[in-house]
């Protein structure tokens, strides 16, 4: 031995790429990964029970009447037209909520600055979603499921997210 060890850097990755910690930890701690990926799971779940509503009773516009909205004078063709609308939010709703499992199980959990990044756009959507819903029928709720708990997760990672690593 010559006294200098060599780091042992996995097939496949860079030489100084960031690494997860050697005992095995990742850099964002679980709790935070987990926030953000239970929030995404609450998206998908949100998105597929919404969408049940709608294509239960398409053409009676239940989507529409469970918002609030008053259908008596709506057209067939407009509560048809209110409910294909619902349901295209739905799938984006759907996509972004898988995203948000897909990165914070990966990129996000080992502490990718880009992820944490992505994380805080899935946070702001959340969050914008909230507050457009209260002021659209007063659904203070939505924020408590589509923007807190990534809140929580975005917050908790971003000390370690936004750490720039040391130049030694």
């Amino acid at each position: 031995m010559t006294g200098v060890e060599q780091e042992h850097v996995p097939a496949g990755v860079p030489a100084g790429a960031p690494q997860a910690t050697p005992a095995g930890r990742s850099p964002i701690p679980r709790l935070a990964v987990a926030l953000v990926v239970l929030g995404g799971i609450i998206w998908v779940l949100s998105a597929i029970a919404y969408s049940v509503v709608v294509v239960t009773c398409f053409s009676c516009g239940s989507a529409v009447v469970a918002a609030g909205i008053d259908t008596s004078d709506y057209s067939t063709g407009a509560i048809h037209t209110l409910a294909w609308d619902a349901l295209y939010a739905n799938l984006y709703v759907a996509t972004v909520g898988l995203l948000a499992v897909s990165i914070g199980l990966t990129a996000f959990r080992r502490g990718e600055r880009w992820a944490w990044f992505a994380m805080v756009v899935f946070v702001l959507a959340g969050l914008l979603t909230a507050v457009l819903d209260e002021l659209a029928w007063g659904g203070w709720y939505t924020f408590l499921f589509l923007g807190l708990l990534p809140l929580l997760g975005v917050v908790l990672a971003a000390r370690g997210a936004l750490r720039r690593p040391s130049a030694g």
